[in-house]
């Protein structure tokens, strides 16, 4: 097409290049040339083109593609013979004339043959089967049936614009047909009231129409008739237009509506419900959502459970029958499945099945389906979506791409809802370690002190009365003391220690009672300069202080125990030190079985504290070199007072 354009402005600027009667007599030199060396080159980018794309399956293609391709390089090199003999014309004309010619008739015949080779040896690579079965019969059927009906369409056009109809010529009927897809379009693009705006098109059309024929082209020739009706037809072809119009704008909006609903859903019975209330038509009788329930991967053995199904108004007064939620369904029973690909909807129609699955789906009125997977994760199909009808003529590619694009969004709604769902699980299960770290570290200790004042009470009630009695008294203000803690439990706030005071005061009078309790000699130092902490932080350092000294008491025989608390720029850091018998860290278990009720909940609770706020615990000991515990929190400059728990978890780890 650009040679022949090229052609034409070369020979209107300077006159035809050839004679007619003799091809080989020039009038322009100049123009000869120039339209040889564009046609050269085209063929020229051609094999070389066609060379690179066979080059590197040249092995593949067996020995018909190599000689496709060596035709191919023939072709390259006529088109160069060509070329020389061009730019000779102007001293040997006689032989460079037809030497051209001849050169570039012999490489389209190369080429023809070349590329002939070359397809016979690409088809015979790539399995004639697998593309003869890969072609899609109806579209070629329907190609077919285009080219058909676009020349008898155009014969037709032929003999209404030749003849007159209603007695008016017939193009004035061409007119009002036009006028219909010109409404479509002209209403879409406002996108409201299309009728209203088709039939003023419609109108509009009607008048310029008469005003073009009747005043400009024809004067004088404008009939009462012929305005009558071209103006009714025409406004009658906008209406037709707004209808159309109006019929896609509320698809659309009902698209919308569902994409909304679907968008709110909190449960996947909203899911269902919202696809069916919106776009079920009255065909439909089931929308439902399935889960993957198997453990095979690859999908081999795929059984699904029904998480949702929503169905008309009638078939949820007679009663859903087997369609509750917990159905299973698995390729055994519905065979389709296992053709079921990743990411490709399934349409089948009832009556094309087996006669004993056919007769299952009848049972329950459904003569046609589609099978939609999605994929709720990067795992694979974790869902699916099925929609059953009543029709045995099955979903419409209209209706079937609706389900696909909603398709998409159903996912990311169950893969939010599973989100979710994993997060509140999440977090009952951080609130009940919460729950048991608060209670070991107040209501616990406090039950093993009271208990440790009754024995030695009871030990001394009769030697020693008055020694009796102070046990007494301290196991009577311990129990208080545990009462006060499980009354702020229950409500949920944090103790009054830390918000009363500030943490270094709060661990000298915790060392100077433990101290008095256990006659065990117990101090606590602080260096840096202290600075505001998060609440969480705080509330950490002291029920570690408190399990560390708990566990000095119980384990550690020492006559001395040295609390530091240290303040550094991001980081505050507590040392619990004693000079007991120590033991072999190595031989500690947390966390076999029955830790809990031996004791060793203690360490393992105070680990699972720190580490939730990215600190990092250390426990160093020997036997018979006493025991270090050191705690690291990290604490950013810029949220020491209110940053809260994000604060401290948005701070990087300590190692």
């Amino acid at each position: 097409m650009m040679l022949l354009v090229a052609d034409i402005a070369l020979s209107a600027a300077l006159g035809p290049a050839q004679g007619t009667s003799n091809p080989y007599d020039i009038y322009s030199p100049l123009l000869y040339i120039t339209y040889n060396l564009l046609f050269n080159a085209a063929l020229l980018l051609f094999v070389v083109s066609l060379a690179g794309l066979y080059a590197r399956r040249a092995e593949r293609l067996g020995r018909l593609g190599k000689l496709g391709l060596l035709l191919v390089g023939g072709a390259g090199i006529s088109v160069a013979v060509s070329t020389l003999a061009v730019f000779t014309i102007g001293l040997r004309p006689e032989l460079s004339v037809p030497l051209a010619f001849f050169a570039q008739l012999l490489a389209i015949v190369f080429l023809i043959v070349g590329v002939g080779f070359l397809g016979i040896a690409a088809l015979r690579a790539t399995a004639i089967r697998d593309l003869i079965s890969s072609l899609r019969w109806r579209w070629i059927f329907v190609i077919l049936v285009a080219g058909f009906g676009a020349a008898l369409i155009s014969d037709a056009l032929q003999i209404v614009m030749s003849r007159e109809i209603l007695n008016m010529p017939g193009t004035h009927v061409l007119h009002v047909l036009v006028t219909v897809p010109v409404a479509i379009w002209v209403t879409r693009r406002i996108g409201a009231a299309p009728v209203l705006y088709g039939v003023l098109i419609g109108l509009v059309s009607g008048i310029i129409n008469q005003i073009y024929f009747h005043v400009i082209m024809d004067p004088g020739t404008l009939r009462s008739y012929e305005i009558a009706v071209i103006l009714t037809l025409s406004v009658g072809a906008g209406w037709v237009g707004g209808l159309v119009t109006r019929a896609t704008l509320a698809e659309q909006e009902t698209l919308y509506r569902a994409s909304r609903a679907i968008g709110a859903a909190s449960e996947p019975q909203d899911i269902a419900d919202s696809i069916g209330e919106h776009l079920a038509d009255a065909q439909v009788s089931h929308v439902a959502l399935w889960q993957d329930v198997s453990d095979d991967e690859d999908g081999a053995s795929m059984e699904l459970s029904l998480l949702a199904v929503w169905m008309p108004w009638v078939a949820r007064v007679w009663g859903p029958g087997v369609w509750r939620p917990g159905l299973r369904l698995n390729p055994g029973q519905l065979p389709a499945l296992a053709s079921l690909q990743q990411e490709s909807p399934l349409v089948f129609r009832v009556r094309k099945l087996p006669a004993s699955e056919r007769a299952v789906w009848e049972h329950q009125g459904i003569r046609s389906a589609v099978l939609l997977p999605l994929n709720t994760s990067s795992v694979g199909r974790t869902a699916l979506l099925m929609v059953a009808s009543r029709s045995i003529y099955g979903f419409s590619r209209i209706k079937v791409r609706t389900y696909l694009t909603l398709g998409m969004q159903v996912a990311l709604v169950l893969e939010n809802l599973g989100l979710v769902e994993r997060a509140k699980r999440a977090g009952v299960v951080g609130e009940r370690q919460r729950l048991s770290h608060e209670i070991h570290d107040t209501l616990a200790q406090g039950f093993t002190s009271i208990v440790m004042n009754l024995e030695a009470a009871e030990g001394t009630l009769l030697s020693e009365p008055d020694t009796a009695h102070r046990y007494l008294d301290q196991a009577r203000s311990i129990a208080r003391e545990s009462l006060a803690e499980a009354r702020r439990l229950m409500w949920a706030l944090r103790p009054d220690t830390p918000e009363r005071s500030s943490l270094p005061e709060t661990l000298a009078r915790l060392a100077e009672s433990w101290s008095e309790k256990f006659g065990i000699a117990a101090s606590a130092t602080v260096t840096g300069t202290p600075h505001s902490l998060t609440p969480e932080i705080e509330v950490t350092l002291l029920r570690v202080a408190q399990e560390a000294l708990n566990n000095c008491s119980k384990h550690a025989q020492a006559s001395q125990v040295t609390l530091t608390l240290a303040y550094m720029k991001n980081i505050v850091t507590l040392n619990v030190q004693d000079n007991g018998v120590g033991f072999d860290p190595d031989r500690l278990r947390t966390t076999e079985p029955g830790a809990q009720s031996t004791g060793g909940f203690g360490l393992l609770g105070m680990r699972e504290r720190v580490e939730q706020l990215r600190g990092t615990l250390l426990l160093e000991s020997a036997p018979g070199e006493g025991s270090t515990l050191m705690v690291a929190m990290p604490v950013p400059a810029d949220r020491q007072a209110n940053g809260g728990t994000e604060a401290a978890k948005a701070a990087p780890p300590l190692t």
